[in-house]
Formats: structure tokens, C-alpha cells, sequence
């Protein structure tokens, strides 16, 4: 089904603006100054961490691609061998009857 309705991004900002307005958010134009502003605080390890995890399972992926890859070419060539010779085995048993 497509939809009839074009989208507005215009009305849909102004939408969107209206709701923030009646939050506690308000949309004034005037900055926030970052000295109000909290920020929460992590450990610098933790994100460190997890990151050279993943780029180590990455690298792991990597390497297991590549084995799959080359089964995999090696699977095809044993598939081509063994249709060449079940092709000419055809032939062989064509000839003969």
C-alpha cells in the first residue's frame, strides 16, 4: 500500500517544537551553558575494553571467513571434478547402448 499523505517536515519540526515547549525542554534560541549542564562520568577502561574486544572478534571473523573461503573453493573444484567425470561416464554409457 503506498500513502496518500505527503509528508510536511515544516509542520512536523513546528509539531515537534510544540511538544518540547510544553515539557520541561524548552526551544528559546539561547543556548544552555555547559558549566549547568551534568554529565555523567565513565571510566575510561570500560569503553576501552569492550572496544578492542570487538576489534578482536572482528579480526577473529576475519580469519575464519578466510578458512571458509578457501574450503569453499576447494569444495567447488572437488564439485567440478567430480561433474567432468560423471559428464564423460554419460557419454561412455551413451556410446555403448
Amino acid at each position: 500500500m503506498r500513502k496518500s499523505k505527503i509528508f510536511n517536515l515544516h509542520a512536523f519540526i513546528l509539531k515537534e517544537a510544540e511538544k518540547l515547549e510544553s515539557g520541561s525542554n524548552k526551544l528559546d534560541g539561547i543556548p544552555t551553558p555547559v558549566a549547568k549542564v551534568k554529565a555523567e562520568e565513565v571510566e575510561a577502561g570500560q569503553e576501552g575494553n569492550a572496544l578492542e574486544q570487538e576489534i578482536d572478534f572482528i579480526k577473529v571473523l576475519k580469519i575464519k571467513e578466510a578458512k571458509l573461503n578457501l574450503e569453499h573453493k576447494n569444495l567447488v573444484r572437488e564439485m567440478r571434478k567430480v561433474q567432468s567425470m560423471k559428464r564423460t561416464l554419460k557419454k561412455r554409457i551413451l556410446k555403448k547402448i
